[in-house]
């Protein structure tokens, strides 16, 4: 405004300034209006399209997200015997549940917190690497039915305690203390809790006994390998408790859709048949007990797209999101239905969002592996070097494998070859035995491939390709199309792309219900 306009329009009487205010407001709700349209029309819809190609990724793209940012960092065990870090870490990961509900908060996964656990490091040390402003830490004490909970919320530029309290309670009230301190929070950084009608920040349980085993059960799934078993073991003995129970029973159905990737010959089909069915009766338990659990619609996308069965799968993660747009298992499980239908671009849109939301090494795997797909070799060697700095024994089990897949890719042999000597898997194994005289530097003999091949038919196929060996390729990559669960990913890598067109893979595209699909990468 120029000097003095201001005041005129204000002495001017209030006749005339409302329909000039009215106008004006209608010209910008037309001009948002116009935007919204727009944008909705010309958007980029990557892949062929089929119904549901349209996704919508909660929140867009992580930058664009001001939001206040906070991590829960693991309560600590003050119980008598230091045996009770289980339920002390319990307890962590419901409040950071908790915490998610609120959507004016961005909340860090927590897998990233726990990952500096032990570490002594300070709350600005901890701000810096999570990247995050504020920091929710505390202690559980747990003795009978007695319970002690502290709290406090630190602002962790400058190490400032912004608020705490005490709270010592019977176990029954562990519901009512979790979100008791949620609202003191929400209220400390003067957000506002957004829930609708009806809405509540926690689902209890009126079993305790289902709730410790419900605890117990969350951890052996962050564990993975074997200990998923006893998640499903443990998830069952919380709903044969408490059969009204949602979380008990979305718990159980990710388990059981995570369980058959854990199982000994992880591609027979009765393991998954089995256990993906379980999934689906316990995802749509969950759904019937608590329509908004967002746990129970990713692990119901995950038995969809597991099967190939693509829409519904994407309906569901799309559903997951809208319910719970920092829910990082839904970014990372829906990439992953990205990269399976090669819809490559929104892969690493999703796969940057979960890694935003959880700096985690199971994070990087799938923004390295999508980084792959869409030949940001660079981005995907990064991400696995951040991964290797913070697990550098690989419990995950298949970072050192992933990041040979790269090396293979962009025929940088020599590492390639140092690779090899890192696995320490049974494939592992069986490819030092095979190794040969690879001499360094230079690409490995057909007798490798063929090796490579028979324990991961993509990868010998693409060194196949590497070495002109393109109707041994072709061969090598016929097994990958007789699973009929499990990832379709890996047919989408550049050195495959000129065998598109063979009968071949056409044939794995049509088995895998892709037929005539073909991947849209990223621009460069």
């Amino acid at each position: 405004a120029s000097p003095g306009e201001i005041e005129r329009m204000l002495a001017e009487p209030a006749a005339r300034r409302w329909p000039a205010g009215l106008l004006a407001l209608v010209g910008v709700a037309a001009l948002v209006a116009g935007a919204w349209w727009t944008g909705r029309r010309t958007a980029p819809v990557a892949g062929d399209a089929w119904p549901g190609d349209t996704a919508h990724l909660a929140l867009g793209a992580p930058e664009a997200d001001a939001r206040p940012s906070l991590a829960v960092f693991p309560f600590a065990d003050m119980s008598a015997e230091g045996d009770q870090a289980y339920f002390s870490d319990g307890i962590t990961e419901e409040l950071l549940n908790v915490l998610a509900k609120v959507r004016e908060l961005k909340v860090a996964a927590r897998t990233s917190a726990f990952a500096f656990k032990g570490q002594g490091l300070t709350a600005q040390e901890l701000g810096d690497t999570l990247r995050i402003r504020y920091l929710v830490e505390g202690s559980v004490r747990k003795a009978g039915d007695r319970l002690r909970i502290t709290a406090q919320l630190i602002d962790t530029r400058d190490g400032s305690h912004l608020w705490s309290e005490q709270y010592d309670r019977r176990m029954d009230d562990v519901f009512a203390i979790q979100t008791e301190i949620a609202e003191a929070i929400a209220n400390e950084l003067r957000v506002p809790l957004g829930l609708d009608e009806g809405d509540r920040l926690v689902s209890p349980t009126d079993d305790l006994e289902a709730y410790d085993l419900y605890l117990a059960g969350r951890a052996r799934m962050r564990e993975r390998g074997a200990s998923v078993q006893q998640a499903v073991n443990l998830f069952e003995a919380a709903v044969a408790r408490d059969s009204n129970w949602a979380p008990a029973w979305a718990g159980l159905a990710e388990s059981r859709a995570t369980l058959p990737w854990y199982l000994p010959g992880r591609y027979a089909e009765r393991p998954w048949a089995e256990n993906l069915d379980a999934a689906e009766r316990a995802a749509e338990r969950a759904l019937a007990l608590d329509p908004a659990n967002a746990s129970a619609w990713v692990a119901l996308g995950n038995v969809h797209r597991e099967r190939r069965d693509w829409e519904p799968a994407e309906a569901a993660f799309e559903k997951a999101l809208s319910l719970d747009p920092d829910n990082v298992e839904a970014h990372h499980q829906y990439a992953e239905f990205l990269g399976n239908v090669g819809r490559l671009d929104e892969a690493l849109v999703a796969s940057r969002r979960a890694l935003e939301l959880d700096r985690a090494p199971i994070r990087l795997n799938i923004v390295a592996l999508v980084a792959m797909l869409n030949e940001r070799y660079d981005e995907a060697l990064a991400a696995f070097d951040e991964a290797d700095a913070i697990d550098p024994l690989d419990h995950l089990g298949f970072l050192r494998y992933n990041r040979l897949r790269v090396y293979v890719e962009i025929e940088r042999w020599a590492d390639a070859r140092d690779q090899v000597g890192k696995l320490d898997t049974t494939t592992g194994d069986e490819l030092r035995a095979a190794l040969g005289e690879w001499p360094a530097g230079e690409p490995p003999n057909v007798e490798f491939a063929a090796r490579l091949a028979e324990l991961d038919p993509t990868l010998g196929a693409i060194l196949f390709m590497k070495l002109g060996e393109r109707e041994r390729a072709l061969e090598a990559l016929v097994p990958y199309g007789d699973s009929r669960y499990g990832e379709r990913t890996r047919i989408w890598q550049a050195a495959l792309e000129p065998l598109y067109d063979e009968p071949e893979v056409q044939a794995i595209l049509r088995k895998s219900n892709l037929e005539g699909r073909r991947p849209k990468r990223a621009a460069r």
